[in-house]
């Protein structure tokens, strides 16, 4: 696996170095970069049972910077401060992009530690990003971020396919092991703002990347885990939305260890600062032969609906109210307003 990666990184390197050497001599190109400062924040509270939970918090504090050599090629690096918690609740901070890009001629090329299309896409659609993580992203099915090679290419106006050879793991735990993750999408527009796309991935069994088993289950078989999903899009001026399935087989790697769940959104410009939107989500998970009661916290129901106000072009507000049905237990009703600062 690790000659098959070098072979793919060279060939890349090799197809983006005469593209360098040619506008290097441009005269009219002049490199240029810029600061990347992002935030996501927000204040909750809960009604009834949990009218106890509430509180500031902060989500996202992202600052990087981004510099373009050439037309074609340019460099990120992103640092995220707020990107996990401590066992005290304190932030931890993350290298979250280190990546090197080449754009041109229909290819898009990252190496490094970068952004992956499992689900990108579907944020795009979603818009709302800083007011919660898309399905996948939510339900922990994927990172978002990963260290290997991604390529994508547009054959024309009406579809693209899209690779990547990663470690798998994400950008919280970069290791080498013995274990890679192979993903290849199909992106189709057959109309006019509509989007139609497959994506799938193979993620190598490795006994150290394991789930750990249940208490009382000593024996368990082991595959390679594969991910699916489906997504319908339409996006124009006023009008954003999606309809979307995923499943991942084998979690962990235990054979039939699997969950899947849908998620129908839409957002909706009502004024030139406001747009409005809602979310429904579902999640389902089955056992393997051997447990004897559900592993997945994260199934149940999410109900959202909200407005977005937008009084500047670095600031986005938006207040939501939720309703949470974890597990199919007790519903769960609360009211957020989230921020996002971008500069």
């Amino acid at each position: 696996m690790k000659q098959l990666y070098f072979i793919f990184s060279l060939i890349i390197l090799q197809a983006i170095s005469p593209c360098f050497a040619q506008e290097k001599d441009s005269v009219s190109f002049k490199p240029s970069g810029n600061v990347i400062a992002r935030g996501f924040l927000d204040y909750s509270t809960g009604f009834g049972h949990v009218n106890k939970e509430k509180g500031f918090d902060i989500t996202r504090a992202f600052l990087g910077y981004n510099y373009k050599f050439t037309r074609t090629i340019q460099a990120q690096v992103i640092i995220d401060g707020a990107a996990g918690k401590t066992s005290s609740d304190g932030l931890e901070v993350y290298l979250r992009n280190a990546f090197v890009n080449w754009n041109d001629k229909g290819f898009n090329v990252n190496l490094g530690q970068t952004n992956l299309m499992q689900f990108s896409i579907q944020e795009k659609y979603w818009m709302h990003r800083y007011v919660m993580k898309s399905f996948q992203d939510l339900n922990k099915m994927a990172p978002s971020v990963d260290l290997g090679v991604t390529a994508e290419y547009a054959f024309n106006d009406y579809i693209s396919a899209d690779l990547s050879l990663t470690n798998g793991e994400g950008y919280k735990k970069v290791k080498k092991d013995n274990s890679m993750r192979y993903a290849a999408g199909l992106s189709l527009h057959p109309i006019k703002n509509t989007i139609l796309r497959v994506y799938a991935d193979v993620y190598n069994d490795d006994e150290t990347q394991r789930d750990a088993l249940p208490t009382g289950i000593t024996d368990a078989k082991y595959k390679d885990q594969y991910s699916l999903s489906l997504f319908a899009g339409y996006q124009d001026k006023k009008i954003s939305g999606g309809v979307e399935y995923n499943r991942v087989y084998n979690k962990g790697f235990i054979d039939k260890k699997d969950y899947y769940g849908y998620s129908v959104y839409a957002s909706a410009k009502v004024a030139p600062k406001w747009r409005t939107f809602a979310r429904y989500d579902l999640m389902d998970s089955s056992n393997p032969d051997n447990f004897t009661s559900p592993w997945n916290s994260l199934d149940g129901q999410l109900m959202m609906i909200g407005a977005e106000f937008q009084p500047l072009k670095q600031l986005k507000i938006a207040p939501n109210f939720r309703n949470i049905n974890a597990d199919r237990g007790k519903a769960e009703q609360y009211f957020f307003i989230n921020l996002e600062i971008n500069l």
